[in-house]
């Protein structure tokens, strides 16, 4: 396969460009994952109708030759999976397809989380999915609004990552995932037309299964196979409040049972089979999300924990509160985080950047004393009114003193609490950044993502925990692991320092792989509830 030729043939149908150069090919042979897998060919789509040009070139290529060229999606390539690495044609779309296209305000109704908080949805917002969360941000914060479930990444990611991996973050304790908040997307299927998905009624569905198209075809095909198959498919789903792994096809109907949904209660949302995916049932070209007001107002307690055991009964008490977060690290990170302080600081100017080291002098004296606690856990609690989110932040506070008087606790607000976000958001970041030619070389010590987002129920995690940690401490000679995530949830990313130089290593990584998801799933887990499988995962599905 010469693709050289291919290039020839493909770059004068398009309006965006056609790759082959070595170190174009390089720097998307690698995402934040394990793995080093080398393309054969970039293709930067400047719209939608290069995608459907795209596609279509590939299906007539694919006719007339038995070594077929495959396309894999690929935004910001920030995943830890390997979801965007493959070889024959990466499909970019951060070069161009970066546009915000249209905001909307109104009133949309409430959404319910599946923790029974309900929430508004006042605004709808619309992106290219090449487009950086951070300017999506700032485009929805101007109007006051916010889609919250971005995951720890954002500065890095892009919005069509976030809903291709189903990503959360910080807020899904309150809000969820991206399946919670994608209202409709515009897709290219594998026909090379472009679709629009959306929620539909029973009545709706019924119209589009008449029609004589691609979608249509798959519409029926999905309808009939979760209809056959409901009560297995409800049984399957992980009994957790997150889940990125597999399709979700139990979400594709929100209603209590087919019966249900036929006597018009709830919807068919075939956007539940895009969001999570991966790119693998099709690529997207727009994406619409639901947008919530943002609560400007927050507060939040600090935990320092010295014991594993405290951590469940941390859970149990806050959980009786109205909490956005539920977060943790450990004193790996913590400690990264003191000895890679200057990269937190870099960019702030010389003035700015000691008033921000100021804030820290409290956690350079405990790294120095040897005082770092084992875990700092942060609760964080946001509303428009600071007066209701200081009364709540104070009963959580009250409830942790009461039930846990030993626990070393303190409410924050402000840039007070913004050094502890720091730690927790740019921990992994730092890492990476510091292995990062071990990284692209694929060998050397290096961050390894590979149990970097278990999740099991709360109500599992004193069994759980012990468990868990008991299996790491077997391989930490060789495994330098940092705890993070989302203590809220059940969902923690581990994710070791490892030198991939050793080959026994590399066996080791399958081998604790197998025993962490062994006993996840033994408590109805996720083996990832943000991350989503990529090449990682696919073994375990």
């Amino acid at each position: 396969m010469n693709y050289a030729d291919i290039k020839e043939a493909l770059a004068p149908l398009l309006d965006g460009d056609v790759s082959i150069d070595k170190n174009d090919l390089q720097k998307r042979a690698i995402d934040w994952s394990l793995f080093h897998i080398m393309p054969d060919m970039i293709v930067y789509p400047k719209h939608s109708r290069d995608i459907q040009t795209l596609v279509q070139f590939v299906n007539k290529y694919n006719e007339h030759h038995t070594k077929q060229l495959t396309l894999t999606p690929r935004a910001a390539g920030s995943g830890m999976s390997g979801g965007s690495l493959n070889q024959s044609i990466i499909v970019d779309v951060t070069r161009y397809m970066h546009e915000f296209i249209t905001i909307e305000t109104g009133d949309f109704g409430t959404q319910t989380h599946r923790s029974g908080f309900a929430y508004p949805i006042t605004g709808k917002a619309t992106a290219e999915p090449g487009m950086y969360y951070i300017p999506f941000e700032e485009k929805t914060l101007a109007h006051n609004m916010l889609m919250p479930v971005f995951p720890a990444s954002r500065k890095l990611c892009a919005i069509g990552g976030m809903v291709a991996n189903n990503g959360a973050g910080e807020k899904s304790l309150k809000y969820g995932q991206n399946n919670d908040f994608v209202a409709e997307l515009k897709v290219i299927l594998s026909d090379g037309n472009e679709y629009v998905l959306k929620p539909l009624s029973y009545s709706e569905l019924q119209t589009l299964m008449q029609e004589n198209h691609l979608l249509a075809h798959i519409v029926s095909n999905v309808y009939t196979l979760i209809k056959q198959h409901w009560h297995l498919i409800q049984e399957k789903r992980p009994k957790t409040s997150k889940n990125a792994s597999g399709y979700l096809v139990w979400d594709v109907i929100s209603s209590d049972s087919i019966a249900s949904f036929e006597s018009g209660n709830g919807v068919f949302d075939l956007t539940k089979l895009i969001v999570g995916a991966q790119g693998t049932t099709g690529i997207i070209s727009e994406i619409t999300y639901k947008l919530v007001p943002h609560e400007q107002k927050e507060e939040m307690i600090v935990m320092f924990v010295n014991e594993l055991s405290q951590l469940p009964k941390i859970v149990e008490v806050l959980q009786k509160h109205d909490l956005d977060t539920i977060e943790l690290y450990d004193d790996h990170t913590f400690k990264i985080g003191i000895k890679f302080f200057r990269d937190f600081v870099k960019d702030k100017g010389f003035f700015p950047a000691i008033r921000y080291a100021a804030r820290f002098l409290p956690e350079f004296w405990m790294a120095i004393t040897g005082g770092v606690p084992k875990f700092v856990v942060l609760a964080e609690s946001a509303d428009k009114d600071a007066t209701k989110v200081h009364q709540e932040v104070v009963a959580e506070f009250n409830d942790i003193q009461t039930t846990m008087p030993k626990l070393k606790a303190f409410i924050v607000k402000g840039k007070a609490s913004q050094k502890y976000w720091d730690f927790r958001h740019d921990s992994f970041k730092l890492l990476t950044e510091h292995s990062k030619k071990s990284r692209t070389a694929g060998s050397g010590t290096r961050t390894a993502p590979f149990i970097d987002d278990i999740a099991v129920n709360p109500e599992h995690l004193p069994q759980y925990l012990p468990r868990l940690v008991e299996i790491l401490n077997e391989y930490q000679n060789e495994f330098l692991y940092t705890i993070a995530g989302h203590l809220g949830n059940g969902n923690f990313h581990i994710i070791p320092l490892v030198d991939m130089n050793k080959p026994e290593n590399k066996a080791k990584i399958v081998e604790i792989s197998d025993r962490v998801y062994e006993l996840v799933l033994e408590y109805s887990g996720s083996i990832t509830a943000e991350h989503n499988d990529g090449i990682v995962r696919t073994p375990y599905l």
